[in-house]
C-alpha cells in the first residue's frame, strides 16, 4: 500500500515571516518615516508645474497684446492716421521694449513720424532701429529710409554713408542706394565723384530699371551716355 508523505510543518516555520507580508512591513515602515518627504515633493513638483504653466499663459498672453498693438498701429499708418500710428507703436515700445514687436515697431514709429513731416524724431527712431539687430531685409530698408530722412534734412554726408550701408546689404533695394550714393555726392558738388559714381554704377548695370535716371543726372552733369545697342535687355 503506498503511502502518503506529508511534510511536517514545523513551529519555526510559523514563525518565519511572509516574503509578501516582509515586503508590505518595510513600505509601510519606508512610507511612516518617509511621508513627509514624499508628500513635500509632490507638492514640489505641482508647485513648478504650476510655476510653469502660468509663465506659459503670461507670455502667450504679452505675444497676444504686443501683436494686437502692433497690428492695431500697422493699419492706422496704412490708412494714412499718422498720429494714431506713432501713439500706438509708442504704447507697445513702452509696454514691451524687449519684445520682437516692439523692436519692428520703433521702424514703423519712423515711418509714421516721416510722414507726418517730423524729420527729427523720424531719424532718432530708424537710428534707433538700425542700431539694433532686426532682420536684415527691414535693416536695409530702415536704412535707405535714414537716407532719406539725412538728404532731406541737408545731411548728404550721413545720407551717403546710410546709403552706401545699405547698398553693401545687397538686398532688393543695392542698385537704388548705389543710385542714392552718387546722388549725394552730386548734391554736395563733387561733380567728378559724382559721375565716377554713376558711371561705375552703368558700367555693372547697364539694363537696370535705373538706367534712365542716372543717364539724366550724368546728362545733367555734361556728360553724355552711348545708347545701348538693342532696346531690350539680353
Amino acid at each position: 500500500m503506498a503511502s502518503t508523505h506529508r511534510s511536517k510543518i514545523r513551529r519555526k516555520d510559523l514563525k518565519q515571516p511572509d516574503e509578501f507580508m516582509t515586503v508590505a512591513y518595510s513600505v509601510e515602515d519606508f512610507i511612516e518615516h518617509h511621508l513627509s518627504k514624499v508628500i513635500t515633493g509632490a507638492i514640489t513638483v505641482l508647485a513648478v508645474a504650476l510655476a510653469l504653466f502660468l509663465i506659459y499663459q503670461h507670455v502667450a498672453s504679452v505675444r497676444r497684446r504686443t501683436a494686437e498693438q502692433f497690428y492695431g498701429g500697422f493699419s492706422a499708418l496704412n490708412a494714412k492716421n499718422y498720429k494714431a500710428a506713432e501713439q500706438k507703436f509708442q504704447t507697445l515700445i513702452a509696454q514691451h521694449p524687449s519684445s520682437k514687436a516692439a523692436a519692428l515697431a520703433r521702424y514703423y514709429l519712423g515711418l509714421a513720424y516721416f510722414n507726418s513731416g517730423d524729420l527729427t524724431r523720424a531719424r532718432q527712431a530708424l537710428e534707433e532701429y538700425t542700431q539694433g539687430e532686426g532682420p536684415q531685409s527691414f535693416r536695409e530698408l530702415a536704412l535707405m529710409d535714414l537716407g532719406v530722412v539725412y538728404e532731406q534734412s541737408g545731411e548728404y554726408g550721413k545720407a551717403g554713408e546710410a546709403y552706401r550701408q545699405a547698398a553693401a546689404l545687397n538686398g532688393p533695394e543695392a542698385n537704388n542706394a548705389r543710385v542714392a550714393v552718387a546722388r549725394v555726392l552730386q548734391l554736395q558738388g563733387k561733380r567728378e565723384a559724382a559721375i565716377s559714381a554713376y558711371e561705375d554704377f552703368l558700367k555693372a548695370n547697364p539694363y537696370a530699371p535705373q538706367r534712365d535716371t542716372v543717364v539724366q543726372a550724368l546728362a545733367d552733369l555734361g556728360v553724355s551716355v552711348p545708347a545701348l545697342a538693342g532696346a531690350a535687355a539680353p
